[in-house]
This record gives C-alpha cells, sequence and structure tokens, in this order.
C-alpha cells in the first residue's frame, strides 16, 4: 500500500526530507509539498537585479564536516558542473576593531604580529590548564572566557557569533549552538587537544566530493536559489505554493492538515519543517505542551542590504569583515561578494556588497530606507566607498534567526517527549538542530532514513 507523506514547507529543510526520501521508498510513498508562499526555498534566495546576482539569505556552504552531506546532494541532483568555489583571497577575513579594518591572522607568522589576536600565548596557557566545566550547558560567553579569556571572548567570539546567529553570546548555548568545540572540551580537556585529535574525515568514494571537500567554500554559478530551482525540477513530489495551514488534526494511525482555504490533506506521517514559532500556533488542545515549548523557542529578524556598482569600488580583497558588538556600530558585518565568488559577476569590473544589520544586539530595523541610509554610511566609514550604488536590493528576514538559548537541548528533549503517543508526526527545520545549509541537508538525510525505516517497506 502506497504511503503518503506530507511536509509542511519547502524550504531546504523540506526539500532535501522529501528528496531523500524518495530516493529511500520510491513508488511506495507520495509526497505532498505544502508551501504557504509563492516560492520554494524559505530564506534561500537569489535576486537577479539588472546586472548584479545578490543573495538575500545563505550564499555559500562549507565544504568541511556536514559539507560532505551536501556535496553527496548535489551529485545526485547532477549539479556537479554548475557548482564554484571561492577565490582564494576569501581566506583572508577581516574585524572592524578600533575603528579600523584588521585582518584576522592565517597563520603562525601573522599571530605573532597581530593586534586582534594579543597576548595568544597566555590564551594558549589558558586553555590548555583550564578545567571542563561539570554544567550541563552555558552561554557561549561564559564558555569561551573560561577557556581562552573574555579578551578574545567579546573581541574574536562574539564577531563570530553575530555573523552565524545574530545573537547574544551571553544568552546563547556553547552545547547547541557549537556541540564540536563542547565535545572536545569533554573529551579532552582542552579546544587545542580536541582539535589535534580530531579524527581525519574519511576519503569519499567520490571524485568529485573528495575534489570539494579541499576546497574550503563553494556556491553556484547562477547563485544559491540554483539548488532550489533544481530541487523544484526533480522532485517527484506534489508541491502546493500559496497553501498556508490552518490546522493540524492527530488521528490514531495518521494525521489530518486543514488549508485556510478548506482544503483537506490526510497523511499517514506528517512532516513540519516549519520554525518554531509557526508550527505552535497549528497545534490542537492536545499538544498545549508541545505548544508551549515550540513558542518558548526564540528567534531574531536581519535586515540584508545588497548593493552593486558598475565600477570597481572595493580597494581591499578578502571575505569582508565582522563586527565586534563593543565597537558600538549599527551594522553586524559586511560580505564582499564580488571578491569572494567573481565567477558570479555579471562584468570583472563590477562590485558587489553585502550589509547585515539587526540581531538581538542591535537596533530592529523595519524601515528600507532608513536601513540602506544606514549601511550606505557604514561602509562610506568603513571602506571609504561614497559612490551611490548602481543597484540596490533590501529585504527584511523577520523572525529569521534561530536563538538557540541555554537549555536548548532540554527543549529538544521535551519536545520528543511530548510527541511520543504521535510517531506520525515529526518535525525538523532550522528552529531545533542547525541553522546552516549543510545542517539542514544532514538532518534531513538523517530524518528520512528513519521514517524509512519505520515504515519497515
Amino acid at each position: 500500500m502506497v504511503k503518503h507523506i506530507v511536509i509542511l514547507g519547502a524550504g531546504i529543510s523540506g526539500l532535501a526530507t522529501a528528496w531523500f526520501l524518495k530516493k529511500l521508498l520510491g513508488s511506495s510513498v507520495q509526497l505532498t509539498l505544502l508551501e504557504a508562499n509563492s516560492r520554494a526555498g524559505g530564506w534561500i534566495q537569489t535576486i537577479h537585479s539588472q546586472d548584479f546576482l545578490f543573495e538575500t539569505g545563505p550564499r555559500s556552504c562549507r565544504s568541511k564536516g556536514s559539507g560532505r552531506e551536501m556535496l553527496q546532494l548535489i551529485e545526485e541532483l547532477g549539479l556537479c558542473d554548475e557548482i564554484i568555489g571561492a577565490h582564494s583571497s576569501a581566506n583572508l577575513r577581516f574585524l572592524y576593531f578600533q575603528k579600523k579594518l584588521q585582518p584576522l591572522p592565517n597563520s603562525f607568522f601573522h599571530i605573532l604580529f597581530n593586534p586582534l589576536v594579543k597576548g595568544w600565548l597566555k590564551a594558549v596557557y589558558r586553555d590548555l590548564n583550564s578545567p571542563r566545566t561539570s554544567k550541563k550547558d552555558e552561554s557561549i560567553e561564559e564558555f569561551f572566557s573560561r577557556r581562552i579569556g573574555k579578551e578574545w571572548t567579546s573581541r574574536l567570539i562574539d564577531p563570530f557569533v553575530s555573523g552565524i546567529y545574530a545573537g547574544d553570546c551571553k544568552k546563547l548555548s556553547v552545547k547547541s549552538c557549537f556541540p564540536l568545540f563542547w565535545k572536545w572540551e569533554q573529551e579532552n580537556g582542552s579546544l587545542i587537544k580536541g582539535i589535534w585529535n580530531q579524527k581525519k574525515e574519511k576519503k569519499s568514494s567520490s571524485a568529485f566530493v573528495s575534489h570539494w571537500m579541499k576546497q574550503p567554500l563553494f556556491s553556484f554559478k547562477q547563485g544559491m536559489g540554483y539548488l532550489i530551482q533544481s530541487f523544484v525540477q526533480q522532485l517527484d513530489a506534489n508541491i502546493h505554493f500559496s497553501s498556508t495551514v490552518k490546522a493540524i488534526e492527530m488521528e490514531k494511525e495518521g494525521a489530518t492538515v486543514v488549508l485556510d482555504n478548506g482544503k483537506v490533506f490526510k497523511a499517514d506521517h506528517l512532516i513540519s519543517s516549519l520554525p518554531a514559532s509557526k508550527l505552535a500556533p497549528l497545534l490542537g488542545s492536545e499538544f498545549s505542551e508541545t505548544a508551549s515549548l515550540l513558542q518558548s523557542m526564540e528567534s531574531t529578524s536581519v535586515m540584508v542590504v545588497n548593493c552593486g556598482y558598475r565600477r570597481p569600488v572595493l580597494k581591499k580583497s578578502g571575505f569582508g569583515y565582522l563586527i565586534p558588538f563593543q565597537e558600538k556600530e549599527s551594522i553586524l558585518g559586511c560580505v564582499w561578494d564580488s571578491a569572494v565568488f567573481p565567477k558570479q559577476n555579471f562584468s570583472p569590473e563590477h562590485t558587489r556588497l553585502t550589509v547585515m544589520m539587526g540581531g538581538t544586539q542591535h537596533p530592529q530595523i523595519d524601515d528600507r530606507q532608513k536601513g540602506l541610509a544606514l549601511a550606505l554610511s557604514s561602509i562610506e566609514r568603513h571602506l571609504a566607498i561614497d559612490s551611490v550604488p548602481d543597484e540596490v536590493y533590501v529585504s527584511l528576514a523577520k523572525q529569521a534567526i534561530p536563538q538557540y538559548q541555554i537549555g536548548h537541548y532540554l527543549t529538544l528533549i521535551n519536545l520528543s517527549r511530548s510527541l511520543s503517543l504521535y510517531p506520525q508526526f515529526t518535525f525538523t527545520g532550522h528552529s531545533f538542530d542547525g541553522v546552516s545549509v549543510n545542517d539542514r541537508v544532514l538532518q534531513a538525510r538523517l530524518l528520512a532514513d528513519k521514517i524509512a525505516k519505520s515504515f519497515n517497506i
């Protein structure tokens, strides 16, 4: 008998889960994806504006760690000829520190004379000699202050966290946000020892995967949106756009999904890839505990300002820069897109920049014109670029980045327990276990494996 699986959401989590389920179960399952928006992809969106390629969300993937899963997926989709690596200069990254751009050291020689890592011997000694914590979880700030000192934490770790989570180190959980660092301390007693003792990644049987795992970053010639476009074209599933879910009803051996237009879908298994805040109000009274846990999971908004110039206005090369909170600037940082992926440039003369602002520690900006003005004034001060962009695109991602606060791992345990009576309902998505595209692909594969085994087909 053919099983019907309904997936809520057609972002990267929903699409990748559907892909792996179909690969594992084939014609024994029918897949339906319900997407509230008029397009797929969620926060992944590539804009082709005039002569410029702009990314409003994720713009690249790392090849290390869970990047292997992403590369394997790219190979399965037949997109091997569509990906591009970052320019070698992208290895150079900056911090805006003490009112000027400072390069992060990328060699031992640079460490010796770089003001950003002043006191590095003291930090090394501290890490090698500080005991591991006995706590079950702690904030990112507390963890790194113990291991490398408060000064390094505020100068180096804070902007790194802002670049990923746009969040507050004092509130975010190191165990959930950076589980590898937590593991290194617990197993080795030191971050340095953890790095030294980490196992080498197994070689892939695929020449394509092996080659690209040697590259730090990769994207697509036509932007990250090309991945989403390929999913939609190749996925053997029914994708319903502009389909907003009104309610979810659990039954003895299945589930019913009701849309706001009255349409009803029956499912043998229901998967939600919606953000926690979107899923909570859809649940019935029998899920009061689940809804309460979902509503406790916070997220933050960011504004992205893409600027395009038809001339080379950027005087530096590299990936871009982030800004420690202690600098009291109004933006989180800036990515130099045209330098990172020059193959995406319409012309070698073009310059593309992306300015990010907002997050939990910065003013929430809802007005796009004010956001644009703030972005332009910031890059004028930071990069000495006073030219007016030839093209701009301003987007506001409301509640886009989840904030894994201290104790987040307990919330996940309690969520799973609250749904134990309903094995036909599972959840996934960036609200729960990883914000990167690579994380979402890895979790999608794991979830698909688990569901396929439960079907016993």
